[in-house]
């Protein structure tokens, strides 16, 4: 099989996506220090099923975010374990130091989002300009895990942070057609509703159709539903 271009070889082309190149974002700060980081996954559970006759048919459930993982590298300065345990202090969680005190207090869900602040996963390219961001609705800290301490081991001390939130919201910053930007830091797609930097724009369908408005359209989909074939 011939292809008309070699991605890899093309002139001008713009370079893959690299996993070493992203940045994390917590409460507005970059965390130079941060080793890795998983990107969100979404899961859509079976839901119910229903059967007619000799068919059976099934419907899509609730969405499920995964948790995220991110190791850090613990320097002397910042101490990130000690800004991590400062940050669980602040969700309201009080080591009591008299059990038999009633005066507890507890964590609350706005106490631990907002001493997380916002939290950005960014990926980037080979001159720091990002390519796609994920942005951790409403994340708080699950669990801050210090590494394992070694007499036999030369590695850096390190960090994992376990991180919940409700959803992700996706933001693209590259023309889903070529791969370029028209403009600098111009958003061609994002999963959130509340942004409209990026109505009024035309996105190329893999098949060529060009559709106006926030979204590119599902590959293969008409674009009025009401002219769908559901025979």
């Amino acid at each position: 099989m011939a292809f008309a271009t070699n991605f890899w070889t093309k002139p001008g082309a713009a370079d893959p996506k690299r996993s070493f190149r992203f940045k994390i974002i917590f409460g507005g700060n970059a965390i130079w220090w941060a080793k890795t980081a998983d990107q969100p996954i979404a899961t859509v559970s079976a839901g119910a099923e229903f059967d007619f006759l000799i068919h059976k048919f099934y419907y899509p459930g609730k969405v499920t975010w995964n948790d995220v993982s991110v190791t850090l590298v613990d320097p002397v300065t910042p101490g990130a374990l000690d800004s991590l345990l400062a940050t669980l202090y602040r969700t309201g969680y009080r080591i009591p130091e008299n059990p038999n005190d009633a005066s507890f207090t507890s964590i609350s869900k706005a106490g631990a989002t907002g001493a997380l602040g916002t939290v950005e996963i960014i990926v980037i390219d080979s001159e720091g300009r990002d390519l796609h961001a994920w942005k951790l609705n409403n994340a708080f800290i699950m669990t801050v895990s210090p590494g394992a301490l070694d007499y036999g081991s030369e590695d850096l001390m390190e960090i994992s942070l376990g991180l919940k939130y409700d959803w992700a919201t996706y933001t693209s910053y590259l023309d889903p057609a070529n791969g370029e930007r028209n403009e600098e830091g111009s958003k061609y797609f994002t999963t959130s509703d509340n942004d409209t930097t990026q109505l009024g724009r035309t996105f190329p369908t893999p098949n060529g159709e060009v559709v106006d408005g926030s979204r590119p359209a599902i590959p293969g989909a008409p674009s009025d539903p009401a002219t769908r074939n559901l025979s």
